[in-house]
């Protein structure tokens, strides 16, 4: 029983330095370096615009995926899908 334990924490600590070790510090992009450098008004409006886009972005997909859904769902309840 000893021997399972002493294994699987040699496991995970194996695995937790390989986590906190591996990763490297976070670079920014051009953009976001160019940001820092312009005045402080400019900065929070420049932010401000990277952070809509970025939730722009991430729920174009999602709605397509859904639309997508929603549309078969209603199609297999209506009977108006073609068999295989």
């Amino acid at each position: 029983m000893k021997r399972i334990w002493r294994k699987s924490l040699l496991s995970l600590a194996v695995l937790a330095l390989l986590v906190l070790a591996g990763g490297n510090p976070a670079r920014a992009c051009p953009n976001c370096k160019e940001a820092v450098s312009l005045g402080s008004g400019e900065v929070a409006s420049l932010s401000n615009g990277y952070n809509w886009s970025v939730l722009f972005m991430l729920a174009v997909p999602f709605s397509m995926m859904g639309m997508g859904a929603f549309f078969v769902h209603r199609a297999v309840k209506r009977g108006s899908l073609p068999e295989f």
